[in-house]
């Protein structure tokens, strides 16, 4: 019996220490190879990544250049405005999302700030996700803060991969194959081009024939 104790006590403390190992490495994968698969997001190198383009957003303005405002519904705010550009040589697609009691376009143009409450980005990161056209999302507060979702997860990186609900399945049914619904042929958005024309024309025809 006391050899049965024994082996059994062995047996968990090996147990536990598999599964400590094993779920280590799928929350916190190793991110050095661009083409790192996880089904987690949120990591410290997503973060980082998401920390460093919203310093590089702010300096092209992309959050600050308003437009084109339109009317939408959940889960991006009522009133919304898309900014398109290239950064480091990637598409970048940013979605200012605003709402507020009686939020309305006219209320939003006089003062966007006051409105807006979240900024969600999609940006081309060649190898990171082949599978899903290469995206990496994010969703910012305000003032550049990566958010949460409500089991606290950091909304960065491969956000709701395999899931039913979230950026990834909400996206996949653009037209197009590319995730972009901005890119439809029939579409509520006017996007508004961060850069020059020949540089917009360049690059949407490179993603849209890899």
């Amino acid at each position: 019996m006391k050899n049965f104790n024994r082996w059994a006590t062995a047996a968990l403390a090996i147990g536990a220490s598999f599964g400590v190992l094993y779920g280590a490495s799928m929350t916190h994968p190793d991110m050095s190879h661009p083409k790192a698969m996880h089904t987690a997001f949120g990591s410290s190198e997503d973060l980082a990544f998401a920390e460093d383009l919203w310093k590089k957003l702010q300096k092209r303005g992309f959050t600050d250049t308003h437009g084109n405002l339109y009317l939408g519904g959940p889960p991006h705010g009522k009133v919304r405005e898309v900014n398109e550009g290239v950064i480091d040589g990637r598409l970048v697609i940013v979605k200012n999302n605003y709402g507020g009691k009686n939020v309305s376009l006219e209320k939003v143009r006089k003062n966007p700030r006051k409105y807006l409450k979240a900024v969600t980005v999609m940006v081309k990161r060649p190898g990171y996700d082949p599978e899903d056209q290469d995206w990496f999302w994010i969703k910012y507060a305000p003032d550049g803060k990566v958010m949460a979702n409500k089991k606290g997860m950091r909304l960065a990186g491969r956000v709701a991969k395999g899931k039913p609900i979230g950026c990834i399945s909400c996206h996949r049914s653009a037209s197009g194959n590319d995730f972009v619904f901005s890119h439809n042929k029939t579409v509520n958005a006017a996007v508004t081009w961060i850069g020059k024309d020949r540089e917009r024309m360049m690059t949407l025809e490179k993603m849209m024939n890899p």
